[in-house]
């Protein structure tokens, strides 16, 4: 939540953002949603292969990890998992995901999975988070482009 809300979300901010995510962004028929991620019985966070019900050929990967499992490789372990899930979906030719450009560490999480940077974006926020100004990137990886970094056989 760092470079999302710069702080934990609320109880009612987590309710409207699944409702959000379990309605447009969830596609259980074709193999789009979200994952829980368990390690020895213990939550760790969540991953995504989430559906753009605007353009079916295309998937978002995302995730969230409690901090005391950042540095275990469970974010690229994860990714990597959606990456695979994305593309075995029929139709998904293009798998994306984004973060603020100063998030250096998801940022090589998606690079260690195959993604490659193809955009910037920059918006006016009301109150910006610390980097805001730097913008958000822009990832993706093409399904004719798999079989290269990040893509186990």
């Amino acid at each position: 939540m760092e470079f999302i809300l710069g702080r934990g979300a609320t109880p009612a901010e987590t309710e409207e953002e699944w409702a959000r995510r379990l309605g447009s962004q969830t596609d259980p028929d074709r193999g789009l949603g979200y994952w829980a991620g368990v390690v020895d019985g213990s939550f760790v966070g969540w991953w995504s292969a989430s559906s753009f019900r605007s353009d079916p050929s295309i998937a978002g990967i995302g995730y969230r990890l409690g901090r005391a499992w950042w540095g275990r490789g469970l974010a690229t372990e994860g990714a990597r998992a959606m990456v695979e899930q994305a593309f075995s979906v029929a139709g998904i030719e293009r798998v994306v995901a984004s973060t603020m450009a100063v998030n250096t560490r998801s940022r090589h999480v998606l690079e260690k999975v195959g993604l490659v940077h193809v955009d910037t974006t920059y918006e006016e926020w009301a109150d910006p988070l610390p980097g805001a100004e730097l913008g958000e990137v822009i990832y993706q990886i093409t399904r004719d482009r798999r079989g290269g970094a990040g893509h186990r056989t």
